[in-house]
């Protein structure tokens, strides 16, 4: 049997007597040659005599279907040239010639040509009964006779012309059956089959449907273990006995999950993410995160959160299980968070916070700090943060400093530094009296720090014939010592000066706890618009 591929196929019929048409269907197809479905288009359709020379000439615009079909009315166009009821339809040798613009302009593509056959005869028979002067009485004169001749496969009328259908008889085989194909079923492997090679496919059990209603669930098992189920609010993926996945969602949480029940492990391990809005405008937890846990422990845990104030946020936090005396402890290890302008890192110890690169509240203004928290977690006892001067402050309870013992290889020496009311600085040395009178010359770094209205002067005189010593002149560039009741000593003494570092005289040694004092910052908190606007210039 003979398979034929087309770019367009003629159907045509007659239309009306008045209306001298008949109908041209075919199927617009792009360069791929697949249909061009749901789309306006245009033909141009020429009437060619068998010189190959337009009769007549018209153009339509029409649309394709789902298949790419199109249909319309020859001799019913737009913009014709010539005129259809002047066709001599007895001639042989017509042929339509089409031309496509799939873009629905007039830019047109020559598709080809295609003989036209059966319509000429129904428009010719309306010519014919209109012919005046058929007065010889003979009924049988019209008759045409159709035959088929063997030899050059040639389809004639008589009167008339002829049809050439070599195409259609060409069958190599002879054998008018052997294209034709069987559908059977075979009830034993419950599959339906199309013969020579035309495939086959399984059909589901019984005939019946694998989806099954059970109450208020929908069931599709492919094995005791594998299938697909929704429920309500619930859609779930079984991979396995112990491997699932599936999607849930309620009034204001949407949950998509991937778990798997470990045989070995004897534990649940999911990964997962949510999205939870609770509706309004309040400074809820509206947030979407991305999650592991196992069984009900969450480990790890990525969320953005949208606040009323101060906007959105993002947090990272780590856990940990421990076991101790046969008990599991799911404890935090870790939390990342950026909010408010402010980036925080806190490091747990014992599940409660033990240090943190956070922001903290000193005297009403936030600063940004590094500090340790108390045994309990909800305080800071120490660490250092930059005050609203600009400068560095390192708060402790005691301060240090530490060496390795120069002697002895397996020991430490730990010094406390030496504490007091006022932000101080000294500087010590020994001096000699000559003819009763020194000088003492400041280094230059101590002249800079010192404010000279703070200094305070101890002497010690080195001999037991000192009339004693007194100050009698002190600046920021030194101090000028003379030996009592106007003595001549030539000898040396020891002197040390203590004064307040400029910047630091306001220093307040007893502070009002909360607000003078290094407080935690509020959850929620967001430094001031006009900070960050002065940190971009």
């Amino acid at each position: 049997m003979n398979k034929f591929l087309a770019f367009i196929f003629l159907v045509c019929c007659a239309t009306g007597i008045h209306a001298q048409s008949f109908k041209f269907q075919g199927v617009a197809r792009n360069n791929s040659n697949a249909p061009i479905i749901n789309t306006n288009i245009s033909l141009r359709l020429s009437v060619l005599n068998s010189s190959n020379v337009p009769v007549y000439v018209e153009t339509h615009n029409t649309r394709t279907s789902d298949l790419g079909i199109f249909s319309v009315n020859v001799c019913q166009g737009t913009n014709p040239t010539g005129n259809c009821s002047n066709i001599d339809w007895a001639a042989n040798g017509y042929q339509l010639k089409v031309e496509l613009d799939a873009a629905g302009g007039s830019n047109f593509t020559n598709m080809g040509n295609s003989p036209i056959l059966a319509v000429p005869i129904a428009n010719y028979a309306t010519k014919a009964g209109s012919v005046a002067g058929d007065n010889d009485g003979n009924p049988s004169n019209e008759l045409q006779t159709l035959t088929f001749n063997n030899v050059n496969n040639q389809l004639s009328i008589s009167q008339g012309n002829n049809v050439d259908l070599t195409v259609l008889k060409n069958d190599p085989d002879a054998d008018p059956a052997n294209e034709i194909q069987t559908i059977s079923l075979d009830t034993t492997n419950n599959e339906i089959s199309l013969s020579k090679g035309g495939g086959k496919f399984l059909l589901p059990e019984s005939g019946a449907s694998l989806w099954k209603k059970v109450g208020d669930t929908l069931l599709y098992k492919s094995t005791s273990n594998i299938g697909i189920w929704f429920r309500n609010s619930r859609f779930n993926i079984d991979f396995g006995p112990t491997v699932k996945k599936f999607f849930s969602s309620s009034t204001n949480r949407w949950t998509d999950e991937y778990l798997n029940n470990s045989k070995n492990l004897l534990k649940e391990i999911a990964f997962g993410s949510t999205l939870f809005d609770p509706g309004g405008t309040q400074v809820a937890d509206h947030h979407v995160m991305t999650y592991h846990r196992i069984n009900t422990d969450t480990m790890f845990r990525v969320r953005s959160t949208i606040y009323t104030q101060p906007g959105l946020s993002s947090d990272l936090s780590l856990w940990c299980n421990v076991t101790q005396n046969g008990q599991n402890f799911h404890v935090p290890g870790v939390t990342l968070v950026s909010q408010g302008a402010i980036g925080q890192v806190v490091s747990y110890f014992g599940g409660a916070p033990g240090t943190a690169l956070l922001a903290a509240n000193v005297s009403g203004t936030s600063v940004p700090y590094m500090g340790v928290f108390n045994a309990q977690g909800n305080g800071l006892i120490g660490g250092i943060f930059r005050n609203a001067q600009g400068q560095s402050v390192v708060q402790a309870n005691m301060k240090n400093f530490v060496m390795d013992h120069p002697l002895d290889p397996s020991k430490e020496i730990w010094y406390a530094c030496i504490e007091g009311p006022e932000a101080a600085a000294y500087t010590r040395g020994t001096a000699t009296l000559i003819n009763g009178e020194a000088y003492i010359t400041f280094s230059e770094d101590f002249s800079v720090i010192l404010n000279p209205k703070t200094m305070t002067v101890q002497l010690t005189a080195l001999s037991e014939e000192s009339e004693g010593l007194a100050v009698v002149e002190r600046t920021e560039k030194g101090i000028k010592v003379k030996e009592l009741r106007k003595g001549k000593g030539n000898y040396q003494f020891d002197w040390e000066v203590k004064g307040v570092r400029k910047g630091y005289e306001d220093f307040k040694p007893v502070r009002i706890k909360g607000k003078e004092t290094v407080t935690l910052l509020p959850e929620g908190y967001s430094l001031d618009p006009t900070l960050m606007k002065e940190k971009a210039k």
